[in-house]
């Protein structure tokens, strides 16, 4: 009989996203100390076979949209099999399954706040709030992963301090340190952004919460200035809102200067042939793009929202900007463009500071302690954690 506990993480979809790399990165990083399953509420995208052989199940409930009451039994049915020791939700929409998992049998339930969607960007939907005041009561310990929504799950949902979990978003920062001649060609990206230009990237699923709609409006401003140098624009991520975004890119007549690439497995290669990074989110967590992309010693232009001032150091790492504002970030992004001394200072700063502070290994040993104290094991058990020891287990 195995006798590594057994923790069941819960999300809406295993799919691209910051939230979804960093389950995927606990689950390769800790599997030594820890069996892992994964149940998805609404199925799996290509982010299911980087934990293939990792886990005891990776199950799809094919949750059909509002409210599928076939899915809580689905549900119960899954934990009831699986005999989880532990389990884990991420976000709203997989909170209400907390009387579910306490109906299965499961006595220790972790909830992970990651960040606010386009339809509650400030978290003040009276309902929302209540449910996650109500479910209270039967979650062990709720995780924010900023300083600002752990405030906000104390002062706003009203959850109890004791309960309440700061744990930073962890990346792997030696794998973004890929080296580039400025000089040089960009071999991912071609003719369409030769030496010379500067190249602005964006890496964020294509949804309203993420408006890259402001941001290619902020882009166009950015061209019509005119003084500074030539400037290019590529989004990196795929979802709904694609074929907006590409109708407006027809309309402004950008399709020669803005590429949208869809889902990438080369980010770092890609970030390392752009200049700077821009983020024009409308809410977010602590997005791991943002780390990710000062991991590659790019200067970042965000906007001000949730957990964002607590990676980006306005004047210092980066630029912020009020959300929802293209002038302000045009003009952000513009003193970027035209300043090659700039991004070099604050795109080292960038680096030094998420290598001392947004580290993968503080973030798994985090979580290590946090599940080891729920589960009654002695904390002295856990396993060191560096970026090596994880690649070695993702080889294994």
């Amino acid at each position: 009989m195995n006798d590594k506990p057994l923790v069941v993480h819960v999300l809406y979809r295993l799919d691209t996203g910051g939230m979804e790399r960093i389950v995927v990165s606990l689950i390769q990083a800790t599997r030594d100390r820890y069996r892992h399953a994964v149940i998805a509420l609404t199925g799996f995208g290509d982010l299911r076979g980087e934990i293939d052989g990792m886990v005891t199940a990776c199950l799809s409930l094919e949750k059909k949209p509002g409210k599928d009451w076939p899915c809580y039994a689905r549900f119960w049915r899954a934990l009831r099999t699986l005999k989880p020791d532990l389990v884990q939700t991420y976000n709203l929409g997989t909170l209400d399954l907390a009387p579910i998992v306490r109906l299965a049998g499961v006595h220790r339930l972790v909830h992970a706040e990651h960040g606010r969607d386009a339809t509650d960007p400030q978290g003040e939907n009276p309902r929302y709030l209540r449910l996650r005041y109500w479910m209270a009561p039967l979650i062990h310990r709720y995780i924010a992963v900023s300083p600002d929504l752990r405030r906000w799950l104390i002062e706003r949902a009203r959850i109890r301090c004791s309960k309440v979990a700061y744990i930073a978003n962890g990346i792997d920062v030696a794998a973004f340190e890929v080296p580039r001649d400025a000089a040089a060609p960009r071999p991912r990206l071609g003719d369409f952004a030769p030496p010379g230009t500067v190249l602005i990237g964006n890496v964020a699923r294509l949804d309203k919460v993420k408006d890259q709609a402001g941001l290619i409006t902020a882009f166009k401003l950015l061209r019509e200035a005119g003084k500074y140098v030539d400037c290019r624009l590529v989004i990196v991520g795929e979802g709904a809102q694609r074929q907006e975004l590409e109708r407006q890119l027809a309309e402004l007549g950008l399709v020669e200067t803005v590429r949208l690439l869809g889902n990438r497995d080369d980010v770092a290669e890609l970030l390392a042939e752009c200049d700077v990074s821009v983020l024009s989110s409308i809410a977010e967590g602590m997005p791991v793009t943002l780390l990710e992309a000062m991991a590659a010693k790019l200067p970042i232009v965000a906007t001000d929202v949730g957990g964002v001032a607590s990676v980006v150091e306005t004047g210092i790492t980066g630029t912020l900007v009020a959300a929802g504002d293209p002038r302000a970030l045009a003009a952000a992004l513009s003193e970027y463009a035209a300043d090659e001394t700039l991004r070099r200072q604050h795109g080292n700063a960038g680096y030094a500071r998420v290598a001392a502070e947004f580290s993968l290994g503080a973030m798994v040993t985090a979580y290590m302690s946090l599940y080891d104290d729920l589960l009654g094991r002695q904390a002295s058990e856990a396993l060191p954690c560096t970026a090596s020891t994880v690649a070695e287990r993702k080889e294994n």
